[in-house]
């Protein structure tokens, strides 16, 4: 479970299931903002070489993720509608501490809680689906998200001590838990 202190709750996925399509179009967004914070953590911190590299490398990653989604929507002749942003992130970022080192800590510990519950999310997908081509594209997504989780932690002890890492993850990941618990279980990705 990485390093989440609590499971999806299993309504979600019924709510998403009846909904794909609208999950999909969720999706495409998350790995969009995935992108834009990548491109933000290089552009706050250009003189760590190792965030600008990881950065620059999960920013790549991540937009070919987008094309990867809305190709599947246009190959469904679903168009991208606006984004309607995500209650869930929004939430757990409203807990960052503000001021700098610690705001470079709590971002790359925040963004790597994102990762591992999209981890978790794209995983339940994939069990779930019955369309054999969404099924093997989320399960190799979720592999991907696992991967841009450790580049986050990895990043933090880099950076800080790792006591004060794994208190930060503790403290960060006690919040988000308490924010999925009370998710309405909408058909979005972090829903």
């Amino acid at each position: 479970m990485l390093c989440l202190k609590c499971e999806t709750k299993p309504e979600w996925i019924n709510s998403v299931l009846p909904e794909i399509n609208s999950v999909i179009i969720d999706h495409a967004h998350c790995e969009k903002k995935a992108a834009g914070t990548g491109l933000s953590l290089l552009s706050s911190y250009p003189e760590k070489p190792e965030i600008s590299l990881a950065m620059a490398d999960l920013v790549e990653e991540e937009i070919s993720h987008y094309r990867d989604v809305v190709k599947i929507l246009l190959n469904k002749g679903i168009k991208l509608e606006k984004d309607k942003g995500d209650p869930y992130v929004k939430e757990l970022m409203s807990h960052l501490r503000t001021h700098e080192p610690k705001r470079l800590l709590d971002r790359l510990i925040a963004a790597s809680i994102i990762e591992a519950r999209s981890c978790e999310r794209l995983k339940i997908l994939a069990e779930h689906l019955s369309d054999p081509d969404l099924k093997y594209f989320y399960r190799k997504l979720s592999e991907s998200e696992a991967g841009h989780y450790m580049t986050f932690i990895k990043l933090a002890k880099l950076y800080f001590e790792e006591d004060e890492v794994k208190q930060r993850l503790d403290e960060l990941t006690e919040i988000e838990k308490n924010i999925v618990i009370k998710l309405p279980n909408s058909p979005t990705m972090h829903g």
